[in-house]
């Protein structure tokens, strides 16, 4: 896991050290181990890296990395997790290989099949390999977005990319400014963006998962999707119980290959249903002796809980059960309230994106690398395979009968209210207050933005349109932003995160599962419910309430931020925006803030024009 970055000037206009030095060194705080680069003079061009070292720590797994012939070039970001499957058939067609690392692998895999050895690797990754004798890059990213990929492309010019938009700051000759209509989608949907491959910034795009890029001097960029999980759908078992022995046994396989490292490992352990499995998981793996003892540290992973106290926010009692229930132990983590507002516009400015929420997992990842730890197995992914969000069971109540939307409407309720208590009372009572009470939710949901509709350019749709909102909110609509974010908040520190949920064999089975697997009888996520009986307390298998970790904001704008917020929308540079209403949402925000009563949809709203402020200035 490391940061990567490239350039190459078009025009022949010569590309010095210095230049590739500066621009891949704003990356060192994603590979903070080592530094390499490497210059092909008579291209123009050059490779950086700075490496986190996981695999191989010696100097053999030193970056940009060159084949046996000389003719391949790689620097590279990420993980093959089955990289020793892969090296075992490599060698038996005669490759040889010099390191213990998965890069090697890589380039062994494209000499020998070409960009159909993407297909071949279970992992998450965005490398480029220059071909030196042919003049050729090559850039690809994982199926599902997991590692980030940005870059410019000025016709007959440059071509540069990075791990970070950060980066293109301290490009040489290139100018990074804000592209106004992109941050006003933006600031309509924080998801848009992401889902097309743009960024706020003019020229400044991102590669879109599955896809890879090719581009030859005077050929042009060719851009091509390789990987639609729509075309890796297979026949699921035939009865539930087959299905949910399936599931159990292909996450426990992707933990498997995950745990494989040459240093410890952590998890992260929210309270809810999806990180807790994977601790479950892990831990069982440790204790039956089945982890791969040659290639995976001696040592159990340690669990790492982050705890919001006195906040709505705070799950800490349910990840204590987790812990109670294996008798096992944890470290936990407090968030910094002292210069609260200092801290945020550090964290905006390194993160260079706009989201519905302050940074605040950056210190979760923080703690861990003060503990020694660069890589923690996160639970990342299930909720939006798997009808997690409140929202998605909103949308598919929309567009039901009347008997089964109440249902819904019942399971949505549990979701957002814990317990169920008083709504789900009223609601039973009368289907007039169903259709009431949505009525009035959607006249009151936008007092300041207008939602973007998708153009879902980054997912081929299903035909059942159930299933359908689970797919479009994996692969366009949600998951891809929250990628960026966690990509964002772990490499700040160093620190990698493997998410078993996204072993492509787990993914491509969920979504050949019919929806009764994984909607029913008031719950959602059933399939993973099932598979986690025994190995959870019954409290936390069964919790309908959804939380996820978000900032403790209505304590904030009520609190320790509200002079913070109160001297912004009063700036010149505020009132006078030309993106949005300055007045208006002035007037709003004072309101709020002197009669400290800012709720959690008043955040919401207005935290992305917050954020673009910060970047803005």
């Amino acid at each position: 896991m490391c940061g990567i970055a490239g350039i190459w000037h078009l025009n022949s206009q010569r590309v010095t050290s210095e230049d590739i030095t500066v621009f891949n060194d704003t990356l060192k705080h994603r590979g903070p181990d080592d530094s390499g680069i490497y210059i092909d003079e008579n291209a123009s061009l050059a490779l950086g890296h700075r490496r986190l070292s996981i695999f191989d720590l010696s100097e053999a797994g030193k970056q940009p990395m060159a084949d046996a012939s000389g003719d391949l070039h790689i620097t590279y970001n990420g993980e093959i997790f089955n990289y020793i499957e892969l090296k075992e058939e490599l060698k038996s067609k005669g490759h040889r290989f010099v390191s213990k690392t998965d890069t090697e692998v890589i380039l062994a895999a494209y000499r020998e099949w070409g960009e159909d050895c993407l297909l071949r690797f279970n992992g998450m990754w965005a490398f480029a390999i220059w071909n030196k004798r042919t003049q050729t890059l090559f850039l690809s990213r994982d199926r599902f977005g997991i590692k980030p990929l940005y870059y410019i492309y000025l016709t007959g010019n440059l071509f540069a990319f990075a791990s970070e938009s950060v980066s293109f700051a301290k490009l040489n000759g290139f100018k990074k400014e804000i592209d106004g209509k992109n941050l006003s989608l933006c600031l309509q949907n924080a998801y848009y963006l992401e889902s097309v491959g743009k960024t706020i910034y003019q020229n400044i795009n991102k590669l879109l998962p599955g896809h890879h890029l090719t581009l030859k001097k005077g050929s042009g960029i060719n851009i091509k999707r390789w990987w639609n999980t729509s075309d890796h759908l297979i026949e699921p078992p035939g009865t539930y119980t087959e299905q949910v022995e399936k599931f159990k046994e292909l996450l426990l396989d992707s933990c498997k290959l995950r745990l494989r490292s040459d240093v410890p490992l952590g998890i992260t352990l929210s309270g809810g249903l999806d990180s807790s499995s994977v601790y479950t998981t892990v831990q069982k793996l440790y204790k039956e002796r089945r982890f791969d003892e040659l290639n995976s540290p001696k040592e159990q992973p340690k669990a790492f809980i982050a705890s919001f106290p006195g906040t709505t926010m705070d799950e800490k009692k349910y990840a204590d059960e987790v812990i109670k229930f294996y008798n096992g132990s944890a470290t936990y983590i407090y968030p910094d309230e002292s210069n609260l507002s200092t801290s945020i516009i550090n964290e905006i400015k390194a993160e260079d994106f706009i989201f519905l929420t302050p940074p605040v997992v950056h210190n979760i990842y923080a703690k861990i690398k003060e503990h020694g730890i660069k890589v923690s197995m996160d639970g990342h992914g299930v909720d939006e395979m798997l009808f997690g969000y409140p929202w998605m069971i909103r949308d598919w109540m929309m567009s039901s009968t009347s008997m089964q939307a109440l249902k819904l409407f019942l399971m949505y309720a549990d979701m957002r209210n814990e317990g169920g208590n008083q709504i789900s009372k009223a609601i039973k009572e009368s289907r007039k207050i169903l259709k009431g009470y949505f009525a009035k939710k959607a006249q009151g949901n936008n007092w300041l933005l207008q939602h973007h509709t998708f153009d879902n350019v980054n997912a081929r749709e299903l035909k059942d349109p159930v299933n359908n909102i689970a797919y479009k909110s994996f692969h366009s609509a949600t998951l891809p932003t929250l990628f960026r974010n966690w990509d964002r908040a772990s490499m700040r520190h160093g620190v990698e995160i493997r998410m078993p949920f996204m072993d492509w064999r787990l993914v491509s089975y969920v979504f050949s599962l019919p929806i009764e697997s994984k909607v029913k009888g008031g719950y959602s996520k059933r399939i993973i419910r099932d598979a986690m009986k025994g190995s959870l307390p019954e409290s936390i298998r069964n919790r309908k309430y959804k939380i996820g970790i978000n900032a403790p904001m209505v304590e904030w704008f009520n609190g320790p931020m509200s002079s913070f917020i109160l001297d912004v929308v009063q700036s010149s540079s505020f009132l006078q925006s030309p993106i949005w209403n300055g007045p208006l949402l002035k007037d709003i925000v004072l309101k709020l803030t002197k009669e400290k009563k800012w709720t959690q949809r008043d955040c919401d709203n207005f935290w992305p024009y917050l954020n673009a402020w910060i970047l803005m200035n």
